[in-house]
């Protein structure tokens, strides 16, 4: 069976891809940046780069140069996970990192709850979040942090890429309080938990679901694609359906719960009566692929 070179899924997932970053930069455009807050991870590092920069040379450009400053910390980062990561996850972070970047040139900078900043923190923390949860939902990650965790699960670290964040976001706190305000720290912190609840609330990747196959059919191109095009791995149990006294095949299979419906298409493709079970919130110990 002859695949296509840019299958319509991928098409979509590059669209939701490019919709999220535009949520995010509506976000911190119209509610973040106006209200002076920082965010977390590298965006975090390029918010502060911006102040300090356009505060050493008076600068005032027409643009946030924050995306820009982002964009140009992210591409080595790129080329160093291309060699240790799958291409197309890079490949979609480069599209997120770009989109990014391109959105938060173009949305303007407008204060529409001048004065407000409790609510400024919030609503933007819930695009932001949504932006992101979005991104990571379609294949793609925010770069920066995101990359650094991929690339330490790739290569078997023991280090926890969440102490990693929360020092790191710590760091930048404490650079905040101290540059700026005690109140521009605090507010900063409530907009990284508003958007991460409800990045949370998007991103399914650590949700884990065993799926059970029954089927009729012993079809190698079926297991190929799990394999090779979702890149997760099968156990296959040969046994005799009680009812009709036919042969089966019970494959037992290990996805996150955005992957469901890759795996459902792509057993339905080749077997439309398969009987699939799907159960949430599988706890899993040992040698157990987790994709950030």
């Amino acid at each position: 069976m002859q695949k296509k070179l840019f299958p319509a899924s991928e098409l979509l997932h590059c669209l939701g891809i490019l919709g999220g970053t535009l949520l995010y930069s509506l976000g911190m455009n119209l509610f973040v940046v106006p209200a002076g807050l920082y965010t977390g991870g590298i965006m975090g590092l390029s918010q502060l780069l911006r102040t300090f920069l356009l505060r050493a040379t008076g600068w005032a450009p027409a643009i946030d140069i924050a995306g820009l400053i982002n964009y140009a910390i992210n591409l080595p980062m790129l080329l160093l996970a291309w060699r240790r990561l799958d291409h197309r996850v890079v490949l979609k972070t480069l599209l997120s990192v770009t989109g990014t970047t391109v959105f938060l040139s173009l949305v303007p900078r407008t204060d529409i709850l001048s004065g407000d900043q409790l609510a400024r923190c919030l609503i933007g923390g819930m695009l932001c979040g949504c932006g992101i949860g979005l991104l990571l939902w379609m294949g793609g990650t925010s770069g920066g942090m995101d990359l650094l965790g991929m690339m330490l699960i790739k290569s078997g670290s023991h280090t926890s890429i969440g102490h990693v964040n929360l020092c790191w976001n710590l760091m930048l706190y404490t650079i905040c309080a101290c540059a700026f305000s005690l109140s521009t720290a605090i507010y900063s912190i409530l907009f990284s938990f508003v958007s991460t609840t409800a990045m949370d609330k998007l991103h399914m990747q650590n949700i884990n679901v065993e799926v059970t196959v029954v089927t009729k059919i012993l079809n190698p191109e079926m297991e190929h694609e799990i394999l090779v095009d979702l890149h997760r791995g099968i156990t296959r149990i040969d046994g005799i359906g009680e009812y009709t006294g036919d042969p089966v095949h019970v494959f037992y299979i290990l996805v996150s719960k955005y992957e469901i419906g890759r795996l459902r298409a792509i057993i339905m493709k080749y077997d439309p009566h398969a009987f699939i079970v799907a159960k949430d919130g599988a706890v899993i110990y040992g040698n157990y692929k987790r994709k950030v």
